[in-house]
């Protein structure tokens, strides 16, 4: 072996305290007993220690997870209100509306929005139930359809957020990406639609009427064609090239439920949007920008003043022709079960055209509308009752609906006979039972009735009541 003696003397010394350390290491090592193999006993309760400890560290991680989940929830929570904070500045400076208290914010689960629509079909209670059947048998839907299931999925495919104006608040949905453009467009009119309630009152207004569906129709075309103007507003204000990069998303968005809905449920939806904006850009044109607020303050009375805005803002304003049906047809002519009494208007009876008829005619034939009213009861597959008496601006806007009445019963329902008909008449049947389309000058009352019999006693009494016109 070679002499050490020509290393420096440190590194002499730290080399042998090495070999002394690996030498007592070694025998150590050599002296050491084999250790005994464990019991099954040992054996068992050595695995269970390591899970237990397995176990521990889990928990550990797992709280730990939630913790972070936590933080980062409430990080997102915080941008999310400086988010809506930002939006609600620029809409109450584009509006003109200051905002009178804060605005609450809180996430759509799918718990709240079916607590929402549960509170829907609550107030409209036993009505509701009627005014799905009543449009299974005019054949707006079709009779097998769950209507509530289907307006569940339809809302929890279309709300990305929305403002109710009972319980104050803005609601976000969970699935609702607030950082992006089109997103704060959205949000920025239901921003709006808080502003409109805390200066109008939206809970007080005709928005939400039960019996009259053509004037709640008409008062939230009012709040949503003004968030659209808000809408194009604040687009103009964010326009960038992000919101171009967004675009292509924005198509990919599911429809599938609106698209497969039945005409007269999309329809309805679409209105306020539509027809809302240009009523009041009409509004706008005449009174300024005290126009847009006007209309809170003196809703129109029906659908037909927001077709035709000039029935609202002209010299001579065409207010509907009230008809209280409802008191003239007794329990005992219409059942009580079911029971349920609306207003039609001038849209709903377009809608319920052109489910059959083009859309030409069935705008033709409801253009003329002064009034009406309607009530049903009973069931699907039993007694049942549907009395509907109109008022049109001339005899001959009531005859030209009358014929379209009854084209349209005709192609809705195939196997329809005629069995009595005059000029001012005309009786059909099926299985089904009887459609009864009588002209009285400018009246036309329709019954549709299980029985004949039925439909004789309700159709006099329905010719029988008073309208007194509006000039």
């Amino acid at each position: 072996m070679q002499s050490l003696s020509h290393l420096p003397r440190a590194s002499r010394i730290a080399i042998l305290f090495t070999l002394s350390v690996c030498l007592s290491s070694c025998t150590r090592f050599a002296l050491r007993k084999p250790a005994e193999p464990l019991s099954p006993e040992q054996q068992q309760a050595q695995l269970a220690r390591w899970k237990a400890d397995v176990e521990a560290k889990q928990t550990r991680i797992e709280v730990l997870e939630q913790q972070i989940a936590a933080l980062r929830k409430q990080l997102v929570n915080e941008r999310d209100r400086r988010i809506v904070l930002e939006i609600q500045r620029t809409v109450e400076e584009l509006r003109g509306l200051r905002a009178k208290q804060p605005l609450e914010m809180s996430y759509l689960t799918d718990a709240i929005l079916n607590r929402l629509i549960d509170r829907e079909i609550r107030d409209r209670g036993d009505a509701f139930r009627g005014w799905e059947l009543f449009m299974k048998h005019v054949g707006l839907v079709p009779r097998e359809m769950n209507v509530e299931g289907f307006l569940r999925a339809l809302y929890s495919e279309q709300v990305a957020g929305l403002y109710d104006d009972e319980t104050k608040k803005l609601y976000l949905s969970e699935k609702f990406d607030i950082t992006k453009t089109f997103s704060r467009v959205f949000l920025a009119h239901e921003i709006c639609h808080a502003l409109q309630d805390q200066h109008f009152n939206l809970t007080s207004s005709p928005i939400r009427l039960k019996t009259n569906d053509d004037r709640a129709l008409a008062a939230a075309a009012v709040a949503e064609g003004d968030g659209m103007m808000l809408m194009a507003q604040y687009m103009a204000e964010q326009r960038s090239l992000r919101m171009l990069l967004e675009l292509p998303g924005l198509m990919r968005i599911d429809q599938k439920m609106l698209s497969s809905a039945p005409s007269f449920f999309s329809q309805t939806l679409l209105f306020p949007y539509l027809y809302g904006n240009e009523f009041m850009r009409k509004c706008m044109e005449k009174w300024g920008s005290q126009g847009r607020n006007r209309p809170f303050r003196f809703f129109p009375a029906s659908t037909e003043q927001i077709l035709h805005p000039e029935k609202y803002i002209g010299p001579n304003e065409d207010r509907p022709t009230e008809i209280d049906l409802a008191r003239a047809l007794s329990r005992r002519l219409i059942p009580r079960t079911n029971r349920y009494e609306n207003v039609g208007g001038e849209f709903g009876i377009r809608c319920l055209l052109a489910d059959r008829l083009s859309q030409r005619e069935a705008e033709r034939a409801a253009a003329g509308w002064d009034g009406d009213a309607l009530v049903f009861g009973g069931r699907l597959d039993g007694p049942y009752v549907l009395a509907w008496l109109s008022v049109w601006d001339s005899e001959k806007d009531a005859e030209e609906f009358a014929e379209a009445l009854k084209r349209f019963f005709q192609k809705q329902r195939k196997a329809l006979k005629a069995s009595e008909e005059t000029d001012s008449a005309l009786w059909m049947s099926d299985k089904q039972g009887e459609i009864a389309i009588v002209r009285d000058g400018e009246r036309v009352a329709c019954v549709h009735a299980d029985t004949r019999e039925r439909a004789e006693r309700v159709l006099r009494a329905t010719r029988a009541v008073k309208v007194q016109r509006v000039p």
